[in-house]
Order: structure tokens, then sequence, then C-alpha cells
């Protein structure tokens, strides 16, 4: 029994870093299966416009977490663990009861990285979705504040 369950536990350790990497990589394959497609497929349909928010509101929270915007970029604990409480319903909704069938069948026919190419799929809406925003939009092209056409053109050769 003991053993079972810890084989168990292991084997959800590591299907769920899976899906993490494949949530936060953004680079599914090129090349999926049938199975991957229909999985795929089935996350994007089953997800709600408040699931694609919660996934966007974790992501955010797990990347505050890296050194380089520790300073700029400040989520309460509290904030990081509300946003990994949704996630888990999301994936525990999304996989064991709205695509049940289509995840069993990508781990049977596929393997774990159906799991992972899938969920890079749903992160990359998530992240369309983040940059789709006005306000992020608008934040991102304040960087035309500080690069001039003249800059450009001085610095960059063109077809050399």
């Amino acid at each position: 029994m003991t053993i079972k369950r810890i084989c168990c536990a292991k084997s959800r350790t590591s299907i769920t870093a899976l899906l993490i990497l494949g949530l936060l990589t953004f680079s599914p394959l090129a090349m999926s299966g049938e199975y991957t497609d229909r999985l795929s497929n089935c996350l994007l349909t089953a997800t709600t416009d408040q699931d694609k928010l919660s996934l966007v509101k974790w992501m955010f929270a797990a990347m505050a977490l890296h050194p380089a915007v520790d300073g700029m970029a400040d989520v309460s604990l509290s904030a990081r663990e509300q946003a990994n409480r949704e996630m888990a319903e999301l994936m525990i909704q999304l996989l064991g009861k709205s695509c049940f069938s289509e995840t069993r069948q990508a781990l049977q026919n596929e393997g774990s990285l159906a799991l992972q190419t899938s969920f890079g799929v749903l992160g990359q809406v998530a992240a369309t979705n983040l940059f789709s925003d006005p306000n992020v939009a608008a934040g991102l092209a304040s960087i035309e504040t500080y690069i001039s056409a003249e800059d450009l053109e001085n610095n960059i050769e063109i077809g050399q």
C-alpha cells in the first residue's frame, strides 16, 4: 500500500511539474499528436474568461519571484497562495472533469509530454490575453519614448 502511494505521489508530482513547465515556457512542440491537439482544444474551450484571468494571475505571481524583478513586483504571500489555489482548482477541473477523456487518451497514446504541450497552448492564450490588455499594451509601447527612428537608423545596419 505504501509503495503504491509513494509511486502515485511521485507520478502526480512529475505530471504537475510538466504542466507547470508547459505553462511557464509557452513553447509547445510544433509537432503535436492527434490526442495532444484534442486535449489542447478541450482545454481552450473549457476555460472561461475568468479561468484565463486566474491563469494570468498565477503566472504573474510565479514570475514575480524572479530575482530580476524582485524590487519591481511585490506580490503578497496571501495573493500568491490565492493564485495557487485558483490554479490548482482549475487544473483539477480541467484534467479531472471537463477534459478527463481527452487527458486520459493523450496520456495513454502520447505520454506526459502531451500534457506539457497542451498546457503550453493554454499558457500562450493567457499570455496573449495579458499582452493584449490596453494598459499592458500601452506600457509596452512606452518604450518608444526612449528610442527614436534616428537612433535606430544610426545603430542598425539593415540588409548587411
